[in-house]
């Protein structure tokens, strides 16, 4: 009977291999599917052969998955270590899958309505780190906001011609030595340029004249700088405020420009900064995902503000993870608990947004595998139609 005992423990332990190669098949085209083998341990009773059992199905997570590249800013791929983190009805659960999307509340989601975990943003904007949540969009339109400082600094040259102060004319070329444009908004969203022209008057000397929409703000500023170039006047922060009333019924502009930074080089003339802040309204347009996993909702005015970061887990033993439906693993005993870190710090990959990880199933692999279970089976079938053999001319001999 052993021999019929050692032959169905073969087909048994093929028949499972059979399954998981099948498994892997299935799943080749399954988004973050980690490919399983069979491992076989051969069985001895007391010191008889007993056949073979299967040891352990153990999970390939070595092997990446190819990225597929979709385009969309949501499909994430983790460029490394690491699994992302939903939440499942409350329980935390693992995958590799970054296939996501939004809900009808801008919930970050998964097929299956998992939603994924991050740190989230205080009531000022700001990340709170250490704190698992959901991650959710802000999708409300984003109203205008006045400029209230122009980020300026520039390099005067030392080398230019000294011009008479009493005769510039913003229409007179010739009457200027330099001018450069901002773009700044009033409180309803409005564009205006703000125009400066800069006159050089003496030795480290020089008017600067200031216009909006072409209209002279009668506020003209004189810059100095030191026999090192530095600017001395005005002294930090470098500030010149300047008012400006809209006829556009927007409140009344009050803001400044920066000038930290400004040199005077016998370089030519350069712009160093041009940066007004505010902005216009600004309707939602999407989502952006950086590679250290922060999440930012996009706007038609091309502002962008923070909702949230990504956040990757890890475990000491990734074999001891327990394997759920919809491509997905849980913490256990044997795997440890989740180490949480954020994106492309430490051991964590980066993400790579507009693509996914697809399976790491070798179909030639798997084909190959199968084949050769399949001879197995068939040998072990022989084994036990021998022992049959055997039996029947035991039987006619008696």
């Amino acid at each position: 009977m052993s021999m019929f005992n050692i032959g169905l423990s073969g087909l048994k332990t093929t028949q499972k291999a059979l399954e998981v190669t099948s498994h892997n098949i299935a799943n080749s085209s399954t988004a973050g599917f980690k490919s399983g083998s069979a491992e076989f341990a051969s069985v001895y009773n007391g010191g008889q052969r007993g056949g073979v059992d299967v040891s352990d199905i153990k999970e390939n997570f070595t092997r990446e998955g190819g990225v597929v590249n979709t385009g969309s800013a949501l499909d994430l791929a983790i460029t490394g270590k690491g699994f992302f983190v939903v939440s499942e009805n409350g329980r935390m659960a693992y995958t590799q899958a970054g296939r996501f999307d939004l809900d009808k509340d801008q919930n970050i989601i998964n097929a299956s309505g998992n939603r994924l975990q991050g740190y989230g943003i205080d009531a000022d904007g700001n990340l709170v780190p250490g704190i698992l949540t959901d991650l959710k969009i802000e999708a409300a339109n984003i109203p205008a906001e006045a400029s209230t400082e122009v980020a300026f600094s520039l390099n005067l040259s030392s080398a230019s011609d000294v011009l008479p102060a009493a005769a510039f004319d913003p229409a007179v070329g010739n009457s200027y030595n330099y001018s450069q444009s901002s773009e700044i908004f009033d409180s309803l969203g409005n564009s205006h340029t703000l125009t400066q022209y800069f006159v050089h008057t003496g030795p480290n000397t020089w008017d600067t004249h200031y216009f909006v929409d072409g209209a002279d703000l009668a506020t003209p500023s004189t810059l100095t700088f030191d026999g090192s170039g530095e600017l001395i006047a005005p002294a930090a922060p470098a500030t010149v405020a300047l008012a400006y009333n809209p006829t556009t019924g927007a409140d009344p502009m009050n803001f400044g420009v920066n000038l930290t930074n400004s040199t005077q080089f016998g370089s030519g003339f350069n712009i160093y900064e041009n940066d007004a802040d505010g902005f216009t309204a600004g309707e939602f347009a999407g989502v952006a995902v950086a590679e250290t996993g922060e999440v930012f909702a996009t706007f038609t005015n091309g502002e962008t503000k923070l909702q949230g970061q990504v956040v990757l887990a890890n475990f000491a033993n990734v074999n001891g993870l327990e394997t759920g439906n919809k491509t997905v693993w849980y913490a256990t005993n044997e795997s440890g608990a989740a180490l949480y870190g954020t994106p492309d710090a430490g051991s964590f990959g980066a993400l790579l947004s507009g693509a996914y990880a697809g399976s790491n199933v070798d179909i030639s692999e798997q084909l190959v595998d199968l084949m050769a279970f399949q001879q197995n089976y068939q040998a072990n079938a022989k084994t036990i139609s021998s022992a049959d053999e055997m039996m029947q001319i035991l039987f006619s001999a008696t």
